[in-house]
């Protein structure tokens, strides 16, 4: 027996047409269509349906952004022409503190920043812990001791 998917679809019908009402009491609003389909060479005619097994919500990454809000890119310190486009567009302003470019999401769509837009504000640089007097950063997870001259205790 040849299977129903190498058959000549001939009509595809929508729930509630003529020919559906039946399957649509059986199946109801998981029935999603009726097809007829044909074996040209057995001249054998089948009824598929096709339905709806399972839906869940979906995660779409391009979630509607409104035109005004304000978003964050970044662009490389080398890249002199973007970073006079965007001072001209007098719509963007660097925020040093971030170390990215602040605007409204029109704005980065018009310059073509859409691939360098990051997804969430970016966080704002940690201030790092210095060891006593000494101007060495410390580590946070190490137990660094600054340098003998820099202690005072030693040297008195």
């Amino acid at each position: 027996m040849r299977s129903a998917s190498t058959t000549e679809v001939r009509k595809t019908l929508r729930p509630g047409a003529v020919g559906t009402r039946r399957l649509q009491r059986d199946w109801g609003d998981r029935l999603v269509c009726v097809r007829h389909r044909v074996d040209p060479g057995r001249c054998v005619r089948f009824t598929t349906v096709e339905i709806v097994v399972s839906s869940e919500r979906a995660m779409d990454e391009r979630r509607s952004i409104p035109a005004d809000a304000l978003v964050y890119a970044r662009v490389g310190p080398s890249e002199t022409a973007l970073r006079k486009r965007l001072l001209e567009a007098n719509a963007a302003t660097y925020d040093r503190e971030l170390n990215a470019w602040r605007m409204q999401y029109a704005t980065a769509v018009r310059l073509g920043l859409g691939r360098r837009m990051l997804r969430r504000r970016p966080a704002p640089p940690r201030p790092m812990k210095r060891l006593g007097n000494s101007n060495i950063p410390a580590h946070p997870r190490l137990a660094i001791t600054a340098h003998k001259s820099q202690n005072r205790s030693e040297t008195e």
